[in-house]
């Protein structure tokens, strides 16, 4: 299948690319050495990081203005935000935050009635302000009590060794009491304060100077918003962006590596491309046939193919920033003769027809003619059939009406997707359930690691799914900027370190 639309798309950025790389061009408006310009294509619909979806707010506003308690940093470490210390009970259910010296954009002091508001707006079922999804990630707190003016204590209903990193994002965020015109406003701790927003254009921040922490190494950030890819590719290009944040199709990137002024980075996400198989009907119910699928594919070829070699391999559905993370590439490498002993054994020696369901996303609509041509090989004959997000979402996501289908599960922690035998894979393993709950009522982080270490190992074994690759945070910066964050690891996009020479 040729994707004319986006071949053109490409082609629009290349010619373009080529003709402003001759041309002298004015000075950009971050071109000041105390002004830096970051790109992004999706503008927030709103500034209420707590009331609003789509990572577009939290994006600009989390760490950078907002903070939570704890914070996560671009390694996926958790380490203290506002509280300066915190201690759990023996038993997991009582966790206890020291809050430190800080003080509010607007000149006031953080004290504990602070976090005790923002938990209560969360944990008040009858609080529509709040989005359900920042809800649910704190189901399992019963009470957030305040201990004096600087110590804060949360209690949980039972052992939940997700709240920490719940902490870290959107619903974790830490409010001046009685704050309203959340849409409109931002009044935070955090290292910038919220100056400006030109709607369709742009937001400003600029530098906390009576920041408790270390000062942002930069006095101001832009965030520039260009919702069409080709002129978003052309800023950066021409000069007009210190950063590009997001370079969604990774043919582009030829381009900018050619430009001797910038500099291709690569790093993690969150995001595994799942090819996913429904377990619930033949031939899918059949482990020995998810296997073979696995041992048909050539990932490395694949990532070449689909990705211009920007992804990683990972054989499994955790992330290298995943301390539970083991490489388990080798269970099922490629090797054509051993997917069709798999196919055989599964009792299709002979192979058998499928569809693939696609979804109009690049990684998908890149891969697919590759995954059909590597499945054809051992015998199994895949139809193509593109299908708009809507008919995805209703027909393959909520009904489970498929055979197989790709797709990029981007969300942190997310390994009890598979837990759900409900969710669209329709796998139902007890034990690895069983897994998961220990893992979740572990009473130390290294424990709570070795279980879903184990949990991991039984799902890559198993093959519910194949993982194609680990999508790449593919960004472009000029070469005298530094410091922005190369891995995507929560919804933040943290500037404090961002440094232009």
């Amino acid at each position: 299948m040729k994707h004319s639309r986006i071949r053109r798309w490409i082609g629009a950025v290349l010619a373009s690319g080529a003709a402003i790389g001759s041309l002298a061009v004015a000075a950009p408006a971050g071109a000041a050495s105390d002004t830096v310009v970051l790109g992004f294509s999706l503008e927030p619909l709103s500034l209420d990081i707590s009331g609003t979806a789509g990572q577009a707010i939290p994006q600009v506003l989390l760490n950078n203005v907002y903070e939570g308690l704890l914070r996560i940093e671009p390694d996926g470490k958790i380490v203290p935000g506002l509280a300066e210390s915190y201690t759990q009970s023996k038993d997991g259910l009582v966790w206890t935050f020291n809050l430190r010296k800080a003080k509010y954009h607007d000149g006031r002091n953080l004290n504990s009635a602070d976090v005790t508001w923002s938990f209560n707006r969360v944990l008040d079922p009858n609080d529509k302000s709040v989005l359900p999804a920042q809800k649910a990630e704190f189901k399992n707190v019963a009470s957030v009590t305040a201990k004096g003016n600087d110590t804060v204590v949360i209690t949980l209903k039972e052992r939940d060794n997700n709240v920490p990193f719940s902490l870290t994002q959107r619903g974790g965020v830490i409010f001046k009491a009685g704050t309203t015109n959340l849409a409109t406003t931002a009044n935070g701790t955090g290292p910038y304060k919220f100056k400006e927003w030109n709607r369709g254009n742009n937001i400003t921040l600029v530098r906390n100077e009576d920041y408790w922490g270390a000062k942002a190494k930069t006095k101001t950030v832009v965030f520039r918003y260009i919702l069409d890819a080709t002129a978003l590719s052309n800023a950066m290009l021409s000069g007009q962006l210190d950063v590009l944040t997001t370079v969604a199709e990774p043919r582009l990137l030829a381009t900018f590596k050619a430009n001797k002024k910038l500099q291709v980075y690569s790093g993690t996400t969150n995001c595994e491309v799942v090819l996913s198989m429904n377990n619930s009907k033949a031939p899918f119910n059949n482990k020995f046939v998810r296997q073979a699928v696995r041992s048909a594919i050539d990932k490395q070829a694949l990532i070449k193919t689909a990705a211009a070699g920007y992804g990683t391999q990972i054989g499994s559905f955790v992330p290298p920033t995943d301390p539970w993370y083991e490489d388990l590439n080798g269970l099922f490498p490629y090797d054509v003769k051993k997917s069709k002993e798999l196919l055989a054994k599964g009792g299709y020696p002979n192979g058998f027809n499928v569809q693939l369901d696609v979804p109009p996303v690049f990684y998908a609509l890149d891969s697919q003619e590759f995954i059909a041509a590597s499945l054809k090989k051992v015998g199994i004959n895949v139809t193509l059939k593109p299908v708009a997000w809507g008919e995805w979402i209703d027909r393959v996501f909520s009904k489970a009406n498929y055979d197989m289908s790709i797709v990029c599960h981007i969300e942190r922690n997310d390994m009890s997707i598979y837990a759900n035998p409900n969710y669209y894979f329709k796998y139902n393993s007890t034990e690895y359930q069983g897994l998961l709950k220990k893992a979740g009522n572990a009473r130390t982080a290294t424990a709570q690691a070795g279980f879903l270490k184990k949990a991991a190992r039984v799902l890559a074994e198993d093959s519910p799914s194949d993982w194609l690759w680990l999508l790449g945070n593919n960004q472009v910066a000029r070469k005298n900027v530094t410091g922005f964050p190369t891995n995507s690891v929560g919804d933040a996009y943290t500037i404090s370190n961002i440094v232009k020479g």
